[in-house]
C-alpha cells in the first residue's frame, strides 16, 4: 500500500503526524467578503414573455436585497451575464432580444469573492415558423462548382477526372478532390486532397469556415525506382506545401465563395416563399444534414422594444437558484 502523506515535524523535534494533506487556510479578508455576499437575497429574477417570438422582445427584471453589513472600501456589485457582462442596479429591468435561446445568470461580487444568485433561460417560441427544405444535390453542386473554380485547367495543379466526392455531416462536410500536379523537372504527381468545411447560421445569415486539409501525394511506382528513392521525400515536401497553401489561401477562399452562394440561394428561396404573404417571413437559422438543407423561416412581426425601467415582476426565466 502506498505511503500516506505525512506532515513534517515541528522545530521542537516532535515526530511527524500521519494524516491527509489539508488545503491551505482561506485568506481572512476573502472570508469576510464571502460572508458579506452570503447576506444578499434574491427577491425576484424574471423575464416576460418567456418564451418570446423570434423577432419579439422580452423584459428581464430582477430584485436583489444587498447586504446590510458594511466593510470599509468594499463595494458589492450586481452583475448580469447572458449577452456579455453588465453591471446593473440591485433592482431594475432591461429589454432583451437575443437572437438565440440564451442563459442569463445574476451574481453579486466583490473584488475577492463572487456568488451566483439566480440563473434561467430565455427561450424562443418557434410555433409560427415554417421549415423550408432545400435539396441536398443543389448544395452538393454548389460545393463542386466552387472546387472547380479553385482549380482551373490552366493551373499547375488541376483536377484529375471529374468525380469530386462530398460527404455531409451536421452543418459540415468533407470534400474528396482528385488532383494532378505538374512538378517542374520531376515526375507528375497524383494528389488526393480531403478538404473539411463548415456552414452554420449566424443571426439569420450564412456563415462558413474552412476546417482542415489532408494531402496525399503519389509519384507512382516507376518514380520511386527511377529517382533512387527520392520521390518519397519530394512527396512529403509537396504534401506539406499543399496543406499550407490550402490553410492560407484556397480553403478560406472556397469557404467564402460557398457562403455567398448558399446565402444567395436562401435569399431566392425566401423571396419565392414570401410572394403574396403578409407579414413576410425571413430566415432565422438552418441545419445542414446528409438529407437536406433545412431552412427555418419565421414571420416578421415584432412589437416595439419595451422600456428599460420599472420593477421586477411577471413570469420567470426558469429555475432560480438562490
Amino acid at each position: 500500500m502506498a505511503d500516506r502523506p505525512r506532515f513534517p515535524g515541528t522545530t521542537h523535534g516532535n515526530p511527524a503526524i500521519d494524516g491527509e494533506v489539508l488545503p491551505p487556510p482561506i485568506d481572512p479578508e476573502r472570508f469576510r467578503h464571502i460572508q458579506l455576499l452570503n447576506e444578499a437575497v434574491l427577491v425576484a429574477f424574471a423575464a416576460a414573455p418567456n418564451p418570446r417570438t423570434p423577432w419579439g422582445w422580452s423584459t428581464l427584471a430582477w430584485d436583489v436585497t444587498l447586504p446590510s453589513t458594511f466593510l470599509p472600501g468594499v463595494h458589492v456589485e450586481v452583475v448580469l451575464f447572458g449577452e456579455g457582462e453588465q453591471i446593473v442596479p440591485a433592482q431594475g429591468t432591461r429589454p432583451a432580444r437575443p437572437y438565440n435561446e440564451t442563459l442569463y445568470t445574476l451574481v453579486v461580487r466583490t473584488p475577492l469573492a463572487v456568488r451566483q444568485l439566480g440563473q434561467g433561460t430565455l427561450g424562443i417560441d418557434f410555433g409560427a415558423c415554417v421549415e423550408l427544405p432545400q435539396r441536398i444535390d443543389v448544395i452538393r453542386d454548389l460545393i463542386r462548382t466552387e472546387v472547380k473554380r479553385a482549380f482551373p485547367s490552366s493551373g499547375q495543379v488541376t483536377l484529375r477526372g471529374s468525380e469530386i466526392g462530398v460527404d455531409f455531416g451536421i452543418n459540415s462536410f468533407v470534400v474528396d478532390i482528385p488532383l494532378k500536379a505538374d512538378v517542374p523537372h520531376w515526375f507528375d504527381a497524383d494528389i488526393a486532397m480531403q478538404l473539411g468545411l463548415e456552414v452554420f447560421p449566424v443571426d439569420g445569415r450564412v456563415g462558413a469556415r474552412y476546417g482542415f486539409s489532408r494531402t496525399t501525394v503519389s509519384f507512382g511506382t516507376a518514380s520511386a525506382i527511377l529517382s533512387g528513392g527520392c520521390s518519397a521525400a519530394v512527396a512529403k515536401a509537396l504534401e506539406a506545401a499543399c496543406d499550407g497553401f490550402f490553410d492560407g489561401f484556397i480553403g478560406p477562399a472556397i469557404a467564402g465563395q460557398l457562403r455567398n452562394e448558399v446565402q444567395a440561394g436562401m435569399n431566392t428561396a425566401v423571396t419565392e416563399f414570401n410572394r403574396g404573404r403578409s407579414p413576410p417571413y425571413k430566415g432565422h437559422d438552418f441545419a445542414l444534414t446528409d438529407f437536406n438543407l433545412l431552412v427555418r423561416l419565421c414571420p416578421v412581426s415584432a412589437p416595439p422594444a419595451p422600456s428599460d425601467h420599472g420593477r421586477p415582476g411577471g413570469g420567470g426565466v426558469g429555475p432560480v437558484n438562490g
